[in-house]
């Protein structure tokens, strides 16, 4: 019978076909025939399994990377073409590459998750710890001792937990300079999560904003201890007394929970205490008229276009954070005349309602970051008025005074420049 060359003479090769033709054996048959101790101790045993099958693949991968075995395909590097193959993620494929090339470095580490003693995720913990270690230690001993501490604890302790444990190693493993080498990377952490800190945001079209963030730990400590005063179950009992007084409030937030809470927290932001955007107090305007405003169905739009319901407003109208703006309504001041050269923030919030973005041809700059500007020039007797305020984004403000241009305003209100002749 000819060899298979799929699993070839190599022990390793025929190891790995052998294992998986016991797995998905192992896959088909009866559980309910097993006892519960057996249960118990096949899932442990599963567990170790999989760490050390776990080893043994990021071995093959240090091994493949060596070789370059991506190159006869003409792939960027071997993670790439490994993620192909088998059709992970990319990123993920990187991930586990990395975690290969430096287990190659730490043989105690590979040793233990070859044992399947440990896991993955405590070898990613223990690797990153060592590796991040300072190059001038007096002491070439100490990175050793290091990853032996460290390897005793993941006995003990989750990734999470050993992480924590890892980040002040060095105080237990040489206390003479530990705590100065941890007080130094704790600051280098911080100033780079501060630099580094970023976060995205955007409607998905189904009534939701979706996002996520990265900020230091001091401010994500600051976020979620406000979080948990809201989602906390003494505050949620208080909400719902009046609803049940028997319910019995979960002790763990869950996810959606934080997300109520999250809502509650920006909507009880004092916002006259935060900075002002476009010359107003970052305050929603709502455009509402007196129909939808008295009625119980209806549909209302923000100064960015998007839509929310009437009663959605009608709940907000008294919350800080909300402008109500009742079209046809006097109740504010938009016209100062001569009093004033500035714009107020009544006359703000009107042009964003009116104008929405700067009103050059072309330029989709939002209302909030405009300036406003006067058509006929406040020095020359302008007023300070709605009928004479436009919006114009900060590169076609200073363009409107540029000498060299000149403007066009069209029966659509917006504006177009032309060079001088």
């Amino acid at each position: 019978m000819a060899k298979d060359s799929r699993h070839g003479a190599h022990p390793v090769c025929r190891a790995v076909a052998k294992s998986r033709k016991k797995a998905r054996s192992a896959c088909s048959a009866q559980f309910w025939q097993m006892s519960d101790d057996e249960v118990s101790t096949a899932l442990l045993e599963a567990s170790r399994l999989r760490a050390q099958v776990a080893a043994l693949e990021l071995r093959l991968a240090a091994e493949a990377d060596r070789r370059e075995v991506g190159d006869e395909v003409g792939a960027t590097d071997t993670a790439s073409w490994w993620g192909h193959e088998i059709r992970q993620d990319r990123r993920a494929a990187k991930r586990r590459m990395r975690l290969a090339e430096s287990l190659d470095r730490h043989a105690p580490t590979a040793a233990a998750l070859a044992e399947g003693a440990i896991s993955t995720d405590h070898a990613r913990v223990i690797t990153d710890c060592i590796d991040r270690l300072p190059d001038d230690l007096e002491d070439p001993s100490i990175p050793e001792r290091a990853e032996k501490h460290l390897l005793n604890e993941a006995l003990d302790l989750d990734p999470k937990s050993l992480a924590m444990l890892a980040k002040h190693v060095l105080t237990v493993v040489a206390p003479e300079i530990g705590e100065a080498c941890d007080a130094r990377a704790l600051e280098r952490e911080e100033r780079e999560a501060r630099a580094h800190a970023w976060l995205t945001m955007a409607p998905d079209g189904k009534g939701s904003y979706r996002g996520k963030f990265s900020i230091p730990t001091l401010h994500g400590e600051m976020l979620k201890k406000a979080l948990l005063a809201f989602a906390a179950p003494k505050h949620q009992s208080s909400k719902k007394a009046d609803e049940d007084a028997t319910e019995v409030v979960e002790r763990r937030p869950s996810p959606e929970r934080m997300g109520d809470a999250f809502c509650e927290l920006l909507e009880r932001l004092p916002t006259d205490k935060l900075p002002k955007l476009g010359g107003l107090n970052a305050s929603i305007v709502v455009l509402i008229d007196f129909t939808s405003l008295t009625s119980d169905t209806g549909r209302v739009v923000l100064e960015s276009g998007q839509p929310i319901s009437a009663a959605m407003a009608r709940r907000m109208a008294c919350e800080p954070g909300l402008i109500p703006a009742v079209l046809g309504s006097s109740s504010e001041l938009l016209d100062l005349g001569r009093t004033a050269r500035l714009f107020s923030g009544a006359q703000r919030r009107g042009l964003v309602i009116t104008q929405r973005e700067c009103t050059a041809v072309g330029c989709d700059w939002p209302a909030h970051l405009c300036h406003g500007h006067h058509d006929d020039s406040w020095l020359h007797g302008g007023k300070t008025d709605l009928k004479n305020a436009r919006l114009l984004c900060p590169r076609h403000h200073a363009r409107i005074h540029d000498p060299r241009f000149e403007t066009t305003i069209h029966p659509d209100n917006q504006v177009t420049f032309h060079i001088r002749t």
